[in-house]
């Protein structure tokens, strides 16, 4: 938890602050309290927290561009001479 969810919270404070202030802050202070709690957690923001944002930014953009998960939709139909009659 401390590696992780410090680097996400990081991610996070700098994706949200743009969009809105008042919830960064209240990330910004949600991580500095696991800092806090945890100690060496600071490393793992500062090293994977740039890393998640580019990847969540870049993950954006591809959805953006119109690609997704899900598969294209296909209809396959049976039994035809039963449905005309």
């Amino acid at each position: 938890m401390r590696t992780a969810y410090t680097a996400a919270l990081w991610a996070m404070e700098q994706q949200f602050r743009g969009l809105s202030e008042s919830v960064s802050r209240d990330i910004r202070a949600l991580r500095r309290e696991v800092v806090k709690e945890f100690g060496s957690a600071r490393v793992a923001a500062t090293v994977g927290g740039p890393l998640l944002l580019w990847t969540s930014r870049r993950e954006e953009k591809r959805l953006q561009g119109g690609q997704t998960y899900e598969p294209q939709m296909f209809i396959e139909r049976r039994n035809w001479g039963e449905a005309s009659a």
